[in-house]
């Protein structure tokens, strides 16, 4: 049954017209008052022709009046070009974007094939055309480019499969320009490219953040700085990276971020991979996209720790000062080295061991200052296994070369390699209660 019956076509349509919701083929046959499988005929007909559509409900087949735009509508209020070819693969139907794109009247491209034409648009559209799998159904997506009127053109080209009312089908071309978002596209890679490098190269830790605050980029100077490799914390909130309060104080920031403030130089406290905690300045941007919409936050970070502990010991540096001075027993500080420099002493330290200033005592390596050549390296030893000794006696000898005997106490500091750095010590001279037991 190849032809139609357009009374009974156009009755059955008004039929579905009537019914939104949709018939099954037996409610129709009793509508109409025909022969059940002369109407399942009629549906399939209408349904292959795109007239109808059909949808399966529990063990029935509902059908509806096609839903979908007609091809002329789309020709006609379509901005994009639009072509539409039979079965035969000749042109059938074009609008006025394409005339206008390929500069030709429409009459010389109605009835042909799109390869037998000579221009670069129709040119991509054979291209979209052959590249689509013979055995794919639904629709095929290829984005080409072309040059039309001496500059480069990037099309976005939909291959829909389409059915005619006669029962024959064929494809309609859609090329939605995207030129314009190519190019954006290529300027952003661009400039994506140049921020990367410029954040990798950057010697402040750079962290990028979702609009959620789940950390998204890391840059090397923030794996330098807190311990983590970038693999290591994506996907993580950057909350976890503070402490305290902090956390909490973090969460409001953000939120005045979200509305497009940038906030310079706020100071708050985070805590590195090995549990040391950082006072640092953090500024936070919003980073915007197209239509100004916040795709995230960019953070840089700024170590003062250092800062604010020099801060504070100038802050109490004359209380050190001043109860250091008045003590009857010597305070020093000397670097960890086999020979040792003292750093420190205050002017019991210099009274202990007979010298008139500390510039004095600095010229003098601390290993000279014992009286037994084993005695520097042996204090070293344990303190390099246990970092503090307490009550440890020494002997020493004074400026002059007399015996000394004295107590020490003793805190060692280590680097991240655990290499001593300093030594800083309590000294008790002891020589006289030592002679008396020894009298006695």
């Amino acid at each position: 049954m190849g032809i139609l019956d357009s009374d009974k076509v156009d009755r059955i349509r008004k039929i579905l017209k009537w019914h939104p919701r949709g018939m099954t083929i037996s409610d129709l046959a009793s509508e109409m008052k025909m022969n059940r499988n002369l109407v399942a005929k009629y549906l399939d007909m209408l349904l292959v022709s795109g007239q109808v559509e059909m949808q399966t409900v529990g063990a029935a087949r509902v059908y509806f009046l096609s839903r979908r735009v007609p091809i002329s509508a789309l020709l006609e209020f379509s901005k994009d070009p639009v072509i539409v070819t039979g079965s035969d693969q000749k042109i059938l139907q074009i609008n006025e974007p394409v005339t206008a794109l390929m500069s030709v009247p429409r009459d010389t491209l109605i009835h042909r094939i799109p390869d037998e034409i000579d221009n670069p648009f129709m040119q991509i559209i054979c291209t979209c055309k052959n590249s689509r799998d013979p055995h794919a159904t639904g629709e095929h997506v290829s984005d080409l480019s072309c040059t039309i009127h001496g500059g480069i053109c990037h099309f976005r080209i939909k291959q829909v499969p389409t059915a005619f009312e006669d029962g024959s089908d064929g494809f309609t071309f859609i090329a939605e320009d995207v030129t314009s978002r190519k190019k954006y596209e290529e300027m952003l890679q661009i400039s994506e490219a140049r921020y990367r490098g410029l954040v990798q190269s950057i010697g402040e830790a750079i962290i990028g953040s979702s609009p959620e605050g789940t950390i998204i980029s890391w840059n090397p100077a923030a794996e330098r700085l807190f311990g983590f490799r970038e693999a290591e914390v994506l996907s993580s909130p950057i909350t976890a990276l503070l402490t305290g309060n902090s956390q909490n104080e973090l969460g409001s920031i953000l939120g005045e971020v979200a509305h497009g403030r940038t906030i310079r130089r706020h100071e708050m406290r985070m805590t590195t991979r090995d549990g040391r905690v950082l006072d640092v300045l953090i500024s936070i941007s919003p980073i915007l996209g197209e239509n100004g919409m916040i795709l995230g936050f960019s953070s840089i970070v700024q170590d003062i720790t250092g800062e604010k502990m020099e801060q504070y010991l100038r802050q109490h540096e004359d209380q050190y000062r001043t109860l250091v001075e008045d003590l009857n027993v010597g305070i020093y500080r000397s670097t960890g080295d086999p020979h040792g420099r003292l750093v420190r002493g205050n002017t019991a330290l210099l009274n202990i061991l007979g010298y008139r200033s500390i510039s004095d005592l600095r010229d003098v390596p601390v290993i000279d200052i014992f009286h037994e050549p084993d005695g520097r390296r042996e204090l070293l030893e344990e303190l390099q296994k246990s970092r503090f000794v307490k009550n440890r006696v020494l002997h020493l000898k004074k400026t002059d070369g007399s015996p000394l005997a004295v107590n020490v106490t003793a805190l060692a500091e280590f680097d991240e390699n655990r290499n001593m750095v300093f030594i800083n010590g309590i000294v008790q001279d002891i020589s006289q209660i030592i002679a008396q037991n020894t009298t006695q």
